[in-house]
């Protein structure tokens, strides 16, 4: 079986999008990172990302990115499906971190380019050249706006390296046509976000997703996963309604991020809740309040 055939297989199950901890100087808290991701190791995460938004990419120099993947392959250890994250680089600055991916521990490097070479003309050339670099898999990203063509992410999933992509585009239509016409090519489509979106995109055929619960509650990611493999729909819809639904608008009204750097916090693996520069410090009153809201919902982690 090759790599990227190995990886395909592997890479099934719920996603935690990794929240990075800065501190109150803007550099990143490695220690403090190494520690959780070690955590959601332990507690049998199937998959640990780098990605754009979650990560804060935009807070984070391509030195500290560089160092960051390293050290999150470190602690994972192999027992976590890891994908790494480019930034918008051109192909030749992407080639440098395809090399370094590949002795930190990467199961697969996602490639996130800019909406403007998300185009039938543009991307499969910008693939060309990244090809080659060693056998890392790699994954399409596709965003809303533009969004990657159908047609195009339907051929770019007939490589052989290529074993998927991540969307963060239109969850439903774009989601399952993504899906269907990619299907026997080893390709899997990985949700965006949401155990609802999932719960219609897997019986197309999508392996992963990521679980804005995962992060902080990993065993109720799990089971819900469990849930639509075993055929159990009605149980995962259960946890749906149950942890999700109450969870996830309130989560996003208060500050997405906040909430779930200040539920990293209160399982005590990072000092505080600070999101990357140039923002500011969440209120004093998130941390009571996620407290508050996570004993409400949610079962001890």
């Amino acid at each position: 079986m090759s790599r990227a055939s190995n990886a395909h297989a592997r890479m099934k199950g719920p996603v935690v999008p990794l929240n990075v901890c800065f501190n109150a100087d803007g550099t990143v808290n490695y220690a403090a990172v190494s520690n959780y991701v070690s955590w959601l190791a332990e507690k049998k995460t199937a998959i640990v990302m780098l990605t754009y938004g979650s990560s804060e990419f935009a807070a984070l120099s391509n030195e500290e990115l560089y160092e960051l993947t390293e050290v999150v392959g470190a602690a994972i250890k192999g027992r976590s499906f890891f994908i790494a994250s480019t930034k918008y680089w051109k192909p030749s600055e992407t080639r440098k971190f395809i090399a370094h991916a590949n002795k930190c521990g990467v199961d697969a490097v996602k490639v996130q380019v800019d909406g403007s070479i998300q185009t039938t003309q543009a991307l499969p050339r910008y693939f060309d050249q990244i090809e080659g670099v060693n056998d890392m898999p790699l994954l399409l990203w596709t965003i809303s706006q533009p969004m990657l063509p159908i047609e195009t992410a339907t051929e770019l999933s007939k490589r052989p390296y290529i074993i998927g992509m991540k969307n963060d585009a239109d969850m439903f239509g774009a989601y399952y046509d993504y899906t269907r016409n990619s299907t026997g090519n080893e390709f899997g489509v990985i949700s965006g976000g949401q155990m609802r979106n999932f719960a219609f995109g897997h019986k197309f055929g999508s392996p992963a997703y990521l679980c804005p619960i995962a992060p902080f509650r990993p065993a109720v990611a799990r089971e819900f996963y469990q849930c639509l493999v075993s055929g159990k729909d009605n149980e995962a819809w259960d946890r749906v309604f149950q942890f999700e639904e109450p969870f996830l608008q309130w989560a996003i009204d208060k500050n997405w991020l906040g909430v779930m750097k200040s539920a990293i916090q209160l399982l005590g693996f990072y000092p505080n809740n600070l999101l990357g520069p140039p923002h500011p410090p969440p209120d004093p009153n998130l941390l009571p309040e996620v407290r508050s809201k996570l004993e409400q919902l949610f079962p001890d982690p």
